[in-house]
C-alpha cells in the first residue's frame, strides 16, 4: 500500500517537510471529516447572495467545490455537490462548470479564502484530525501532488525534490493554509490540553502518527 504522508527532514536546510497526498491522509481534502459550517456566498457571488447559512459538508473538498458552482450561480451543480457522498464526483462537478475568464479570474482571488474557511472548520471540529494537524508543530505541510502546481507543488511525494523549496514546480497553497491554520488553533485556549499532550510526544511518536497508514 502507498505511504499517503511522508515526513521528511532536507539534509540542506534542516527543515522537516510532511508531504501528503491520498485521501488516507487526514490533511487531504478529500479524507472524510463531518462539520456544519457558514458559507461564505457574499464572499464569492455577493451580486446573488446575501445571507449565509450554516450547513453540513462531509469533507473540505465539498465545501470548496460547493462555492465554487455559486461563483458562476449555478445552485443547480451547487445542490448536486451539497448532496454527494463521496469527493471526486463533487471534484467533476466542479471541474464541469461553465466558467469564462473573469469567473476564472475571481475564483483564483476568491478560493484561498474559501479553502481556509473550509480546512478551519474541519479541523476545528474533528479532534483527532486536530491533533495529528497540531503533530506537525514546527513542520512545513506540503501537498506533494505532481498534477496540482497550485494547491500542490507539482511534484509528488516520492521524488526527492520534494524535499527542497527551490526545486518545487507549484505554489502550495493548500499547505500554506494548513499550516496557518495550525498555529491559529495552537494558541487558542479551548486546545490547551491538546497541545500540553503532544508537547509531552517525542518527535519519533509524531511521525508514527502522521504516517500511520490509515489515519481516523
Amino acid at each position: 500500500m502507498q505511504q499517503h504522508t511522508r515526513v521528511q527532514k532536507s539534509a540542506k536546510t534542516g527543515k522537516v517537510y510532511v508531504l501528503f497526498y491520498e485521501d488516507d491522509s487526514c490533511f487531504s481534502n478529500f479524507h472524510p471529516a463531518d462539520f456544519e459550517a457558514e458559507t461564505v456566498k457574499k464572499l464569492v457571488n455577493p451580486e446573488m447572495f446575501k445571507e449565509e447559512e450554516t450547513l453540513k459538508f462531509n469533507c473540505s473538498e465539498q465545501y470548496f467545490m460547493y462555492h465554487k458552482a455559486l461563483i458562476v450561480g449555478d445552485k443547480k451543480a451547487a445542490d448536486f455537490i451539497h448532496n454527494c457522498k463521496h469527493p471526486m464526483p463533487m471534484k467533476m462537478a466542479g471541474r464541469k462548470l461553465n466558467m469564462n475568464r473573469n469567473d476564472i479570474d475571481k475564483w483564483s482571488e476568491k478560493s484561498r479564502e474559501v479553502m481556509y474557511h473550509a480546512c478551519l472548520a474541519k479541523f476545528s471540529q474533528n479532534l483527532e484530525l486536530r491533533k495529528l494537524l497540531f503533530r506537525t508543530k514546527d513542520m512545513i505541510l506540503v501537498e506533494a501532488s505532481g498534477n496540482d502546481a497550485i494547491w500542490g507543488i507539482g511534484i509528488w511525494k516520492e521524488d526527492p525534490r520534494a524535499q527542497n523549496e527551490e526545486s518545487w514546480h507549484g505554489t502550495n497553497w493548500l499547505g500554506e493554509i494548513l499550516d496557518r491554520i495550525r498555529e491559529e488553533l495552537w494558541e487558542k485556549p479551548e486546545f490547551q490540553t491538546e497541545r500540553e499532550e503532544i508537547e509531552k510526544e517525542t518527535v519519533e511518536t509524531r511521525i508514527m502518527f502522521l504516517e500511520a497508514l490509515k489515519n481516523i
